[in-house]
């Protein structure tokens, strides 16, 4: 990455659920998470904006937003979603769905012209509650993205109430540790596999394993900030 600018980072941050849904609990511990993202995310030159408590509607207008900005000095954009979920998509405060294939669709090739090329990063944190063609130009409009999923649809992900859920956590302490190694993004969230995946939980027999799935044609690299990076 040699843009001028890193890019933007939207962070939806969904804690305190409104609908009578007795699946669609308040989600203790996200605030830690959130706040770790700010951190490092800011650390790696990103423009961090967070939305707190996103109905439906307002993490669609938010993509929306985000999709109408000219991105072209940027060098890439990412995405971060912490909330209650179900195979294929998330919810929102009021209990409404927003499926991901929607919040990809506002920034891909044919609706953002300006993020052509360029990558398209997805964190999605969830707790599941499920029972049970190219475009104009040479670049397919679905290239270039990553969904980093904390753990593939119907399966556990476990969250402690003060420090925050495996996954960010573990991908919070990995961008520290691994970005001033010039490690690429896919091999930094191999070692967040790793981490998760040895991680145990006292009252459960359960594992959980984080599903990262891309279009990425080239590697992801962020540039070593000059700063020193946030604590662990």
């Amino acid at each position: 990455m040699s843009g001028p600018q890193r890019g933007y980072c939207l962070i939806v941050n969904n804690f305190k659920f409104s609908c009578s849904s007795p699946k669609l609990r308040n989600r203790t511990g996200t605030v830690k998470d959130a706040e770790s993202l700010s951190l490092v995310f800011t650390w790696l030159g990103f423009q961090v904006e967070v939305v707190k408590d996103a109905t439906r509607d307002k993490m669609l207008s938010s993509m929306r937003e985000l999709a109408s900005r000219d991105h072209s000095g940027m060098d890439c954009v990412a995405c971060i979603v912490l909330s209650h979920g179900l195979e294929g998509g998330v919810y929102g405060v009021d209990g409404g769905v927003v499926r991901l294939e929607k919040l990809k669709w506002y920034v891909n090739g044919e609706q953002c012209r300006s993020l052509i090329g360029k990558p398209k990063l997805f964190f999605i944190q969830v707790h599941d509650q499920t029972d049970g063609p190219s475009g104009p130009g040479s670049i397919p409009i679905t290239a270039d993205f990553l969904i980093s999923m904390s753990t593939p649809p119907s399966h556990v992900s476990w969250r402690d109430r003060k420090k925050g859920t495996w996954f960010i956590q573990s991908l919070y302490k990995n961008l520290i540790l691994r970005v001033p190694r010039n490690k690429d993004l896919l091999s930094i969230l191999t070692e967040v596999n790793n981490d998760v995946s040895k991680n145990s939980n006292p009252n459960s027999s359960m594992r959980q394993m984080p599903q990262p799935i891309h279009t990425l044609r080239m590697g992801v690299f962020f540039p070593v900030p000059e700063e020193l990076p946030p604590s662990l």
